[in-house]
């Protein structure tokens, strides 16, 4: 091939190039959105956007933002940095797609815990999540590796059995530490920071959906009558040093 064909086949990836990232995005979110996305104030390029608001599914969110790296495309992926806020937080994070997996790397972020209410079966609890993971790995939409740390401020739950009243219970402050696992999935280990209860063990998130969380945990002197009576209801025995072993196990 000679010479001058090749400067014309690149001049006309260049330009093609440059044509994909200054498609507008609200034109692209018309085209090709699917139904559950909602979008309003679209602007900038499909490469580099601003999202005064949305929501997906009953997840709603507001000043989203990308910037996405053309260069990436050569790698055969889709590659960039996200941030946005929603109800009660924020997120931001360095995003990647290739093939039928998602990497989230630099995943910080913050909210209460009522405002995953849609997304997580957590029943009234309140409190606080924070997140410092480093890396998560999704495939075809599910996570099948993460490392990093989550930490659980203030948590309260409502009583196992109805008192008649609005107060919850107190558990106090939490971490979560999610670690390598060999033959992928997720899981780590947990331990209290300080609270009404003395808690550590272990989790795993198996790729088949199948979980267990196991440890072992004693009420501190400052928790009240509700919270050990959880605790005897839900844990064996006390050990000689007053600990007593808990495990669930289940499928999501």
């Amino acid at each position: 091939m000679s010479k001058k064909v090749w400067l014309v086949i690149l001049g006309l990836n260049a330009y093609l190039a440059f044509t994909i990232t200054q498609f507008p995005a609200a034109i692209a979110y018309r085209w090709f959105a699917p139904p559950d996305l909602s979008l309003a104030g679209v602007e900038g390029t499909i490469w580099s956007a601003q999202i005064r608001s949305g929501s997906v599914g009953q997840f709603s969110f507001e000043n989203l933002k990308w910037e996405l790296h053309p260069s990436q495309l050569f790698l055969l992926r889709l590659a960039g940095e996200l941030e946005a806020d929603f109800l009660g937080g924020f997120v931001n994070t360095r995003i990647s797609f290739s093939g039928n997996e998602t990497k989230l790397t630099s995943l910080r972020g913050g909210t209460t815990i009522a405002a995953l209410k849609n997304v997580l079966p957590i029943r009234g609890t309140k409190g606080q999540i924070n997140l410092a993971l480093e890396e998560v790995s999704f495939v075809d939409g599910w996570p099948v590796y993460a490392l990093g740390i989550v930490n659980l401020e203030n948590v309260a739950v409502p009583p196992l059995v109805p008192m008649g009243n609005d107060d919850l219970i107190q558990l106090g402050n939490h971490r979560i530490n999610f670690n390598e696992v060999l033959g992928g999935g997720l899981g780590g280990v947990f331990s209290d920071q300080g609270g009404p209860i003395e808690a550590s063990g272990s989790w795993t998130l198996d790729m088949d959906q199948s979980f267990l969380i196991q440890g072992v945990l004693q009420a501190r002197p400052s928790a009240d009558a509700a919270l050990i009576q959880g605790i005897n209801f839900m844990t064996g025995e006390p050990d000689a040093a007053g600990n007593r072993e808990f495990s669930f196990a289940g499928s999501l």
